[in-house]
């Protein structure tokens, strides 16, 4: 019983981090030093919760499911990680054109993970990968420079 209440202590300590990382992440944004937010973000991730998100845009689906397993996150924590991803990726579309294209489709199976282990499928969940998925044909659409560039060029999404 103990043990129970411990490890369910943990769970929620480690949403009420998760929260505050990308609170503070939109706060710098919207204060225009995302750059600073996302490498602050990024060390706390790390240091915090064992999460490093450059390892995490690299990982295969069943590497991803096990990799979270591992440190304890729930469906509401992946969430909380896929509007990081979310917000991280729209910010690096004009920098890097191919690291918000990783990030936005972890986002994209961070929240069919989330489905998987509640084992239910959520409205909210299925609007956001719906505009995710949006935004990722837009940015397969634009080549590094803004132009329009053949999707014949462009792998397809996994979905």
């Amino acid at each position: 019983m103990e043990q129970r209440d411990l490890l369910k202590d943990q769970i929620d300590q480690m949403g009420k981090v998760l929260a505050q990382i990308l609170s503070n992440f939109l706060g710098m944004k919207t204060q225009g030093q995302a750059a600073q937010g996302m490498e602050i973000a990024s060390e706390r991730l790390q240091s915090e919760l064992d999460i490093e998100i450059e390892k995490l845009i690299t990982l295969t689906k069943t590497e991803t499911l096990e990799y979270l397993k591992n440190r304890k996150c729930t469906s509401e924590h992946l969430d909380i990680l896929s509007e990081y991803l979310n917000e991280t990726g729209r910010e690096a579309i004009g920098k890097n054109k191919k690291v918000a294209k990783l990030m936005l489709e972890k986002a994209i199976e961070l929240l069919d993970i989330a489905d998987e282990i509640s084992g239910t499928i959520a409205f909210e969940r299925i609007d956001k990968k719906n505009e995710l998925i949006s935004l990722l044909q837009h940015v397969r659409l634009t080549g590094e420079n803004g132009r329009f560039d053949s999707l014949i060029s462009q792998p397809p999404h996994p979905l």
